[in-house]
């Protein structure tokens, strides 16, 4: 893997590295949204899981790759926005008004780890986080 480090301000400004990159990128844009239409519930379904975990797998990545503090619980916050959007969907909340909801349950539960742990790290931070995906997994 190359890796591209950048120089100056206006180089980390830049979105394109490339005037080529518009084109793939927005190919890949509409490639994305024509497949709802063409494939079937199974795989839309799927695809909705490899989307979440995708997400759940780039948070994890900006917290351990760029801060350096490793997070054993982070699963813990994907359930909770999961099982709370799961009840506001069985109690026939509408889909729009569910996923923000959900979001915020979650990020309510990260400020209630977050701030008990806000000067820990290390081995500290690992065992509180693990603590805590171990509460709310039983």
């Amino acid at each position: 893997m190359r890796y591209l480090f950048k120089t100056s301000y206006r180089q980390d400004l830049t979105i394109w590295r490339h005037s080529g990159d518009i084109f793939w990128y927005g190919l890949l844009a509409v490639v994305m949204a024509v497949l709802p239409f063409v494939l079937g519930t199974f795989y839309i379904g799927e695809l909705g899981a490899v989307f979440i975990f995708a997400i759940a797998g780039v948070g994890l990545m900006l917290l351990t790759g760029y801060t350096g503090l490793v997070n054993l619980g982070h699963a813990a916050f994907l359930g909770i926005g999961a099982y709370t959007e799961a009840v506001l969907l069985t109690a026939g909340l509408p889909f729009a008004v569910t996923l923000p909801l959900s979001g915020l349950f979650a990020a309510i539960a990260g400020v209630a780890i977050g701030i008990p742990t806000l000067r820990m790290s290390g081995l500290y931070l690992a065992i509180a986080t693990l603590a805590f995906g171990s509460i709310v997994g039983t």
